[in-house]
């Protein structure tokens, strides 16, 4: 079923914000979390080729300690309920090297939103995931993740590896996101269909949720229609 838009307004409802503003940076601490023990135990040349981006610069933006930065978190409303499937990273850092642009001040704006930097990083959490569900009691008050971060895994998490073969074998659905020689494969998570006519105009799409975290804070929602192309079209989010 479409739901048909007149303006580029979206409503949620109170709960539902409660839900994401809450859900949000129970994420957004997974993510911090998987980060800092990726750097402390991979080799440069495996980071540099999975993540490509220094940790000082993602670890000063998840930690809040970067005035510049943000993040947004992108979420469906799926029929079994919120799920985010990734995450971008806007921030600013020292500009260098032939290929940047140096503004005013010496510092580039980065736009983080590669295969490298986002769905490697859910392949990762998914994979401890379901690895500490399968060994939990073996592995006690050792397991990096918590009892917190299990439940918020299952149920805001989407699975994401680095094969397709284990949800070919659990009969899911998947997507295939490739960047250079990466491929990540998510299982393919449903979203609203919808329909914008505005400015004279008619745009369809999906309609996805963007979450803004700033300073490890719940910063608002950014709604938007994602088209057949990729393209997005944003739109104002109104609680009721």
């Amino acid at each position: 079923m479409k739901t048909t838009l007149f303006s580029r307004e979206i409503t949620y409802g109170k709960d539902d914000v409660a839900e994401l503003e809450t859900a949000s940076i129970k994420v957004q601490l997974i993510y911090d979390k998987t980060l800092y023990m990726l750097h402390g135990h991979l080799p440069k040349s495996l980071w540099d080729a999975w993540i490509g981006v220094p940790y000082e610069i993602i670890s000063s933006l998840y930690k809040g300690d970067n005035d510049s930065g943000s993040v947004f978190q992108k979420w469906i409303q799926s029929p079994s309920g919120w799920k985010c499937i990734g995450c971008e990273r806007h921030c600013l850092e020292p500009a260098a090297g032939p290929d940047r642009h140096v503004s005013g001040e010496q510092r580039l704006f980065t736009f983080h939103n590669g295969i490298r930097q986002s769905m490697v990083l859910q392949a990762v959490i998914w994979s401890m995931y379901e690895n500490t569900v399968l060994f939990q009691h073996f592995l006690g008050d050792e397991a990096f993740l918590d009892g917190d971060d299990l439940d918020t895994i299952s149920a805001y998490f989407v699975p994401t590896y680095m094969n397709k073969q284990r949800l070919i074998d659990t009969c899911k659905p998947c997507k295939e996101y490739q960047e250079q020689n990466i491929r990540v494969f998510q299982e393919w998570i449903s979203a609203p269909d919808l329909v914008l006519q505005w400015n004279g105009g008619l745009t369809e799409g999906r309609w996805m949720t963007g979450v803004y975290v700033d300073h490890s804070r719940f910063a608002g929602l950014g709604p938007y229609l994602k088209d057949a192309a990729g393209k997005r079209t944003y739109m104002q989010a109104t609680v009721r």
